[in-house]
């Protein structure tokens, strides 16, 4: 709290004491008071980077250094699932925050981009083309796709050269190259691997088309969390605490 915001408070009281009133606990001012950061979650979410497990908790690589920078911070998060589309709209309108995982490379509506503000990176997220096993062209980089109806992520940038099929997620682009509804699909590497081994989902892995550094996008009106929020990705990064996490979730699957 600031001195006026502690100053204010204690003549609170000194007029509550007059008037002979309850006063208020300190613990319950202090909570009320605490800065929250409304964080947008694409939903059904994306294994291994993040997702609402079972019981409702937020997991991933994001959520556990969201996590990590909130406590440095000294601010809570709220977790907000919502659709690609509607979480782009909710930033722009100022309901949303602060959204994980986000490549500053990739072109957004000018409207969105004029409220972004963006974070050092914190990650690196290789993106890649699922196909059908059957397809006889080499699929490894975007080009061979010119023309091509492709699979995509509602909301998602993907280049202009390719015929769009919107769906909601990556499990759904990846359920339906497996059923063979769609033969060709982009989602990222991590979670096309995880997929195709837990899930059994049978398509070809190109080798990643694009490696994008991932960064925080922070809403313009909370610019003044941006210092202390790259300050704090780069304290995690020179303790191995960015790198532990990744392994956490990664190690292993493939």
């Amino acid at each position: 709290m600031s001195f006026r915001a502690i100053s204010r408070f204690f003549s609170a009281l000194a007029v509550l004491s007059l008037l002979n009133l309850p006063l208020p606990a300190v613990a319950d001012v202090a909570t009320d008071s605490a800065e929250v950061l409304r964080v947008g979650m694409p939903l059904p979410g994306q294994i291994p980077f993040f997702w609402q497990d079972e019981v409702g908790e937020f997991q991933g690589i994001y959520a556990d250094t969201l996590r990590l920078i909130a406590e440095e911070l000294q601010v809570e998060l709220d977790f907000v699932p919502l659709s690609q589309a509607r979480l782009q709209r909710l930033f722009i309108a100022g309901e949303i925050d602060i959204e994980a995982g986000v490549s500053p490379q990739l072109e957004v509506p000018d409207a969105l981009q004029q409220v972004s503000l963006y974070s050092e990176p914190f990650g690196i997220v290789n993106e890649v083309i699922i196909y059908r096993p059957e397809l006889s062209f080499p699929v490894f980089i975007l080009k061979d796709l010119e023309g091509q109806r492709v699979a995509t992520v509602r909301g998602a940038s993907v280049p202009d050269n390719l015929i769009r099929e919107d769906f909601a997620s990556q499990w759904q682009i990846a359920q339906r190259v497996h059923r063979g509804w769609n033969q060709i699909g982009l989602i990222n590497e991590a979670t096309a691997l995880r997929y195709q081994l837990e899930d059994n989902l049978d398509y070809e892995i190109s080798l990643p088309y694009a490696s994008n550094a991932v960064t925080f996008r922070l809403h313009s009106s909370r610019k003044v969390l941006l210092p202390s929020l790259n300050d704090s990705i780069a304290r995690l990064e020179q303790q191995g605490e960015l790198e532990r996490l990744v392994c956490k979730y990664r190690c292993g699957i493939q």
